[in-house]
């Protein structure tokens, strides 16, 4: 399954079809924080239509830019040009890979007749503002992807370990 025609048409809106392709969701390292009083605040509609965009194709076919629009859209009431600089950074990555599909049947993930596989990962204190960690989980039946999810942890974990077993144990996430 894709979306190439409506990632296409968000690129345009956007004035976005020819900017540069961009190889990840966000900068390496970017950690946005609530606007700060010496930024300049930003077109707050705009960013809004542009978050909502996303997030569309985030949820029908797009699991690899959830964590980076869901961080970005907790911005979205009061988003600061840094903040701006991070969607159009999005938009890039898209226009790199507008292509890209997602595999609802992959052979290789049915290890028997009744396999359920399921993976799991977290980051460890990811959010800047509450130092909680980001838990990443996918389901798989019978080969079949059934579930994809990204959520921000209510613990604060002490280790990279403790992270992961909290997204582990809360397989719902």
């Amino acid at each position: 399954m894709d979306q190439i025609g409506y990632i296409n048409r968000i690129l345009d809106h956007f004035e976005k079809a020819n900017c540069r392709k961009l190889s990840t969701p966000l900068e390496v390292g970017h950690m946005p924080n609530a606007i700060q009083a010496d930024e300049q605040p930003f077109d707050t509609g705009m960013y809004q239509k542009a978050v909502g965009s996303i997030l569309y194709a985030a949820l029908g076919t797009r699991p690899d830019i959830t964590y980076a629009i869901s961080v970005l859209g907790r911005y979205a009431a009061q988003p600061s040009t840094l903040h701006c600089e991070a969607i159009k950074h999005l938009l890039g990555y898209l226009r790199r890979t507008c292509e890209y599909k997602l595999t609802i049947y992959d052979p290789r993930l049915q290890h028997d007749s009744n396999s359920i596989v399921c993976y799991a990962d977290a980051d460890l204190g990811g959010e800047a503002d509450s130092s909680t960690s980001i838990s990443g989980i996918i389901i798989c039946a019978l080969g079949i992807l059934v579930l994809w999810r990204s959520k921000k942890q209510t613990l604060v974990a002490q280790s990279t370990m403790q992270a992961e077993m909290i997204a582990t144990a809360y397989g719902k996430v």
